[in-house]
């Protein structure tokens, strides 16, 4: 019933003790009179009269407790100093000891010790830190509270929430703090809507980024080239280039000259799509600018012509960058390693290797990998498999693709004992295999009938929890097939298995079959257990129609 004493201040809790003892001293009065004052009353009407006492002690409890939350509300209600906030609430339960540490430089005035203006600079660097570690939930909170004790701060304040809340994409919450900032009389600034504009091109809302520029230029703000280069940014990265040009021909007619961003951005969305003519124009427009290209704009162009399968094209670009002094990174070396592979040209690629090499840069996963590809598209076993070696000397790690591409380079050339040695290593270097790996493994012994060795494959993926896919399954029923003598009933049952799991008869599982248990088999068996009656030709091919 009472209040803590922590929650009045010295004189308040001076007066509440006064009072107190005025009530019970008048209750102490009271009771020496009635009980006392009367010596010659019965015992009965004495008892009676101390009980009366009694109410009246009650009573005067009841008064002391009302008196301090009759103050608290009368004090509380007035112009007078809030209680020191518990900074370290001011934090989720859940924060780290990290952001806590942040919060503790809460501004000073918060507890009564600075001017709004020293604690506005204190919250705000407070605030910088958390947006930088990515805490926009307590940095909600420390504005909070500092509106509550403080009143409303600037702008600054609130673009770091915002920039909080932009940094993972969050651009629902950022446009909530837009909002409130303005509710609370505090004009939004060009860097305010342009940090929104950001959380929304990170999350990968366009619409949400094109509204809120409009919702800037309605507000009479002059949108500047970072905020037209988002916009189109946002456009571009989700394929809509022609949303994107708009927004570059609006600036453009507002007298905002693009820059290199806004450029690159159309010349990626042109890139996705491997549009080469297109991203050649959106640089011959960019260079008649006189907006100079990066090594970024040359990397994005070098991928559309990887993509459109143009190796010629892409490396005449990779020569005019280095005639002009732009020195390629690791994105453009990628990109053109990348297109020799599609090309399955394995010495363009290797000689692309090396000179990136003796460029200075230094070769990533991603490089090795588009080299092992073009040798293993090349069919060059050795080659692919010595880079493969080479990218785990150097310090770098493959992964499951990486190796499944060799092995699979090994099973085209028929050298199943390379692609179980190349097998073999990737396990023991803790490389997780997945049901494509076991596929390529288990190909160059199904064609030579080595059916023994496909079931210890079969069974080694149940055992790593991988299921068998079509691929994997038409191989098994073509190591039956090859095998001397066939395995008929082997591979009936594969069959019949695969189809139990809800598995489709394909054309190559079919004609795997049809070779392993005869046409005639194979075409009563499709129609026994998958309800077709079908008729199996001589290539293995198969017209099917609905049983009756």
């Amino acid at each position: 019933m009472f209040t803590k004493p922590r929650d009045l201040d010295r004189s308040g809790q001076r007066l509440c003790c006064a009072l107190s003892l005025v009530f019970l001293a008048a209750a102490v009065f009271l009771g020496d009179h009635f009980v006392f004052g009367r010596q010659g009353d019965n015992l009965c009407e004495s008892l009676r009269l101390a009980s009366s006492t009694w109410d009246w002690l009650i009573l005067a409890v009841i008064l002391v407790a009302l008196t301090q939350q009759l103050y608290l509300r009368v004090t509380h209600g007035a112009a007078q100093p809030l209680p020191v906030p518990n900074v370290r609430k001011l934090c989720d339960e859940g924060a780290s000891l990290r952001n806590r540490a942040v919060v503790q430089d809460v501004p000073a005035v918060l507890q009564g010790r600075a001017s709004v203006k020293a604690s506005v600079a204190s919250l705000n660097q407070a605030l910088d830190r958390l947006s930088k570690t990515g805490s926009p939930e307590e940095a909600e909170c420390l504005v909070d509270e500092f509106e509550r004790r403080c009143g409303t701060p600037e702008a600054v304040t609130y673009n770091l929430v915002l920039r909080a809340h932009a940094k993972k994409g969050n651009y629902q919450a950022a446009g909530y703090w837009l909002s409130h900032m303005e509710k609370k009389g505090v004009k939004a600034t060009v860097c305010s809507y342009n940090t929104v504009l950001d959380a929304c091109a990170k999350a990968s809302n366009s619409q949400a980024c094109e509204d809120f520029l409009e919702k800037m230029l309605a507000s009479g703000l002059e949108a500047n080239v970072i905020s037209y280069a988002t916009v189109i940014s946002a456009f571009a990265h989700q394929g809509h280039e022609a949303s994107a040009e708009n927004w570059l021909r609006h600036m453009i007619g507002l007298g905002i000259k693009p820059d290199t961003v806004c450029y690159n951005s159309l010349i990626h969305a042109c890139s996705v799509k491997g549009r080469v003519e297109a991203a050649e124009r959106w640089l011959e427009e960019m260079q008649n600018r006189s907006v100079a290209p990066s090594v970024t704009t040359y990397a994005t162009l070098i991928d559309a012509c990887a993509k459109a399968g143009d190796l010629p094209r892409a490396e005449t670009w990779l020569m005019n960058m280095l005639d002009i002094g732009i020195k390629p990174n690791i994105i453009t070396f990628g990109a053109i390693i990348s297109a020799c592979a599609k090309a399955c040209d394995c010495e363009r690629a290797e000689y692309w290797h090396g000179r990136m090499s003796s460029l200075g840069v230094r070769p990533n996963v991603r490089t090795y990998s588009a080299l092992i590809n073009a040798c293993a598209k090349a069919g060059k076993v050795q080659a692919a498999e010595g880079w493969l070696k080479e990218l785990e000397e150097v310090g770098l790690h493959g992964d499951a693709v990486l190796y499944s591409t060799v092995i699979d380079a090994c099973a085209r050339a028929g050298d199943s004992d390379k692609a179980l040695s190349v097998f073999k290593d990737m396990k023991a270097r803790g490389i997780r295999p997945h049901v494509v790996t076991y596929s390529a493994l288990a190909r160059p012994f199904a064609y030579r009938g080595s059916w023994h060795e496909v079931e210890k494959i079969s069974q080694d993926m149940l055992h790593n929890g991988d299921e068998p896919n079509e691929y994997f399954v038409y191989v098994q029923i073509l190591s039956y097939a090859t095998a001397k003598p066939r395995q008929a009933d082997r591979a009936e049952r594969v069959f019949r298995e695969a189809m139990q799991r809800g598995m489709e008869a394909n054309g190559h599982i079919i004609a795997s079959l049809s070779r392993a248990v005869g046409r005639k088999r194979a075409s009563e068996l499709v129609a026994e257990i998958c309800g077709v009656t079908a008729h199996v030709s001589r290539r293995g091919g198969m017209a099917k129609k609905a049983a009756r």
